[in-house]
């Protein structure tokens, strides 16, 4: 296996209002990065002219490192810098940017979602959607966590600056586009790029470097060989979820942020830091130095994924059986909700004072719930009513019996 489906990768850095909405937990395999709070970005490589370069991977050894790019423009005593968004990675970065983000008078976000969105950890599924489900297998097999999970959007000085779905759906029906038609083209150029690159290798008698995935994860090293093999990829994953020059995906978007940018700095802000995926800037950069006047003054490399070496995490069979279990009792116990409601109010969130006393509940019904009223380690099942709708959501304390942490476990109702 030298390379992964590249056509199916290149929808990963897709970030839209309907895949936040998707639930998710990581885990940490970040590293420390050597950054200071509140400094501007330091040349240490020497990228002092344009266009630059704003992702990469350095190979090192059986491993490396994806980085993202910090880079500094300034004109007439406004500062933006651009702050290279990877929307999976490690832990890490996101705590350095949380802080980075702290010193700009503005920090514009891109998001496609309603005006002003601003996603929160606790934010609801709304069904259904290939690109975060995407997202969600690649950050949990890769070892990695979820921008959207780890950057805090409430502070004050966040500005949205993307599209509103109604502005992006008006768009893409003026350039006769639509999400169907974008993810067909990834899926064709990612192919497309696939088979060059492997002419290419062959023209070059440069060997195929496969591997045995199924052999990788036994011995415990799969997750490190997906990661070095995706971390070298990903900047052509970038540029193809981007959707390419003139499309809504990209330009569009693109020009909806600076025109957010002019009204901020109109504003009197002299700080102003745009947060997009790395794909957007190239276009953005030249907008903002051959039509804004901007001057490139500093450029500074930040670690995304660190791909050391290092054996995957062992597995703990047991527990993840006693998740299984504790996932199942909380699905039956979700079934009960519709006839709840029936009798106790109709189309309102009609909530149990506590999970027992659903005991005898449901018996003449024939929708009873027989299972247990605890987890596998001993806390009560709890049952919150969700954001929208009437529907419930069964949540376990998980393995640490602590509430509102990152183990808990959670099932929505499902719909009928």
């Amino acid at each position: 296996m030298r390379m992964l489906p590249i056509a199916a990768l290149s929808m990963l850095p897709m970030l839209s209002w309907t895949a936040v909405a998707q639930e998710a937990r990581g885990t940490d395999r970040g590293q420390g990065i050597d950054a200071t709070q509140g400094q501007d970005p330091v040349l240490d490589d020497g990228q002092t002219q344009v266009p630059s370069d704003f992702v990469r991977f350095v190979k090192v050894g059986d491993g490396g490192h994806l980085d993202t790019a910090v880079t500094t423009y300034e004109k007439d005593g406004v500062k933006v810098i651009f702050y290279g968004a990877v929307h999976i990675a490690d832990r890490a970065i996101y705590q350095e940017m949380n802080k980075r983000f702290k010193t700009c008078d503005a920090l514009l976000y891109e998001l496609v979602g309603p005006e002003d969105y601003r996603p929160t950890k606790d934010r609801e599924s709304t069904g259904f959607n290939p690109i975060a489900m995407l997202q969600l297998g690649m950050k949990q097999s890769l070892g990695l966590t979820f921008q959207l999970d780890e950057v805090d959007y409430q502070p004050e000085n966040f500005v949205h600056a993307d599209m509103t779905p109604e502005e992006f759906q008006s768009s893409m029906l003026e350039h006769g586009e639509s999400l169907m038609s974008i993810m067909f083209d990834m899926m064709v150029n990612g192919m497309q790029t696939q088979r060059e690159q492997q002419d290419a290798d062959e023209q070059s008698g440069k060997p195929e470097a496969a591997f045995d995935l199924v052999k990788a994860f036994r011995s415990r090293e799969g997750q490190h060989l997906m990661r070095v093999t995706f971390a070298a990829q990903l900047e052509q994953m970038e540029m193809m979820a981007a959707g390419g020059d003139g499309s809504t995906l990209l330009e569009g978007r693109n020009e909806k942020c600076l025109k957010v940018l002019r009204r901020e700095i109109g504003k009197g802000k002299k700080r102003l830091g745009i947060y997009y995926g790395a794909a957007h800037l190239p276009h953005m950069e030249q907008r903002l130095v051959e039509d804004m006047g901007f001057k490139k003054v500093a450029h500074e490399w930040l670690v995304a994924w660190d791909c050391k070496k290092r054996l995957d995490p062992k597995k703990d069979m047991k527990l993840a059986k006693l998740i299984r279990t504790c996932k199942r009792d909380l699905g039956k116990l979700a079934k009960v909700g519709k006839e709840y409601r029936k009798v106790h109010a109709t189309g309102l969130k009609a909530l149990p004072e506590s999970v027992r006393a659903l005991k005898n509940f449901g018996i003449e019904a024939g929708q009873s719930y027989d299972g247990p009223f605890t987890d596998p380690w001993g806390s009560d099942f709890r049952i919150t009513g969700r954001k929208w709708g009437n529907r419930w959501k069964l949540i376990s304390n998980g393995p640490d019996k602590k509430p509102d942490t990152d183990d808990d476990i959670k099932i929505d109702e499902p719909r009928r």
